[in-house]
């Protein structure tokens, strides 16, 4: 992706984590995944990777009794309002990463839990001016989210978890991504009905069905078994992941 491509998405990206709009139904799903998540995980010792880490707001939760907590952030501007953060909270178990994700230097089997939440699944892929790219076998295939998910997934420790985000393929969550956008000020380029969402300003936000899904995921070599889907509501689930062979248990809806 250019520079320019990317500051511009970067910004659309920080209007959105800033906006004191967001509707309804998004709010909802950001809520009860954080809900499952703090519920199961704050105040243990893992090590965790957060995968388009944002302003640090899941660093903040979980670091303060983790091992460590890995943020991975792309624009430099976001991750700087993270590292200020998480310094002025006194956290020293954090480190932050700028960067492609897909490029990140990771170790085997070394995260005990690995993040990308708040959507961010459905923002990754190979940027261009011409939408036609982005066709249902590009979605069901996407590079860019095979090239980050299947090196985060190696980097995960046996028994050890990942959890993602993403828009249900249906009207309900379209309509949520239009309102949300238009709220921060951008222009919706794609017609109604598409699987994604995108905006004059460079941002790309897909919805998935449950076959792009498992698709995307067979590719990064995760097995169909391994992965449940938390309801959040209706237009999101958190989608599960465990690498077998570890301790944690079997998913259960929060």
């Amino acid at each position: 992706m250019s520079n320019i491509l990317r500051e511009s998405e970067s910004r659309a990206v920080l209007k959105s984590l800033e906006s004191s709009y967001c509707p309804k139904p998004i709010q909802e799903a950001r809520d009860r995944q954080d809900k499952i998540l703090i519920e199961r995980f704050r105040g243990r010792r893992y090590t965790i990777a957060d995968i388009g880490c944002g302003t640090g707001y899941h660093g903040s939760i979980f670091a303060p009794a983790c091992e460590l907590y890995h943020g991975f952030e792309i624009s430099a501007h976001i991750g700087e309002i993270s590292r200020v953060r998480w310094q002025e909270e006194g956290l020293t178990n954090t480190t932050l990463f700028l960067g492609d994700a897909s490029e990140a230097a990771l170790q085997n089997e070394f995260y005990d839990l690995v993040f990308c939440l708040y959507f961010t699944p459905g923002n990754f892929r190979e940027a261009s001016a011409d939408l036609s790219l982005y066709t249902d076998a590009y979605l069901d295939r996407n590079p860019s989210f095979i090239a980050i998910f299947s090196r985060f997934y190696q980097a995960l420790k046996p028994g050890g978890l990942m959890f993602l985000t993403i828009y249900k393929d249906v009207p309900e969550a379209e309509t949520a991504q239009i309102d949300f956008y238009e709220h921060t000020n951008q222009h919706i380029v794609t017609p109604r009905g598409s699987r994604f969402v995108a905006t004059a300003e460079h941002f790309w936000s897909a919805r998935w069905t449950s076959e792009s899904l498992s698709s995307n995921l067979r590719e990064c070599g995760i097995p169909e078994q391994d992965v449940f889907c938390h309801d959040l509501n209706h237009i999101a689930w958190l989608v599960e992941i465990k690498r077998q062979n570890g301790q944690f248990e079997k998913a259960r809806d929060a």
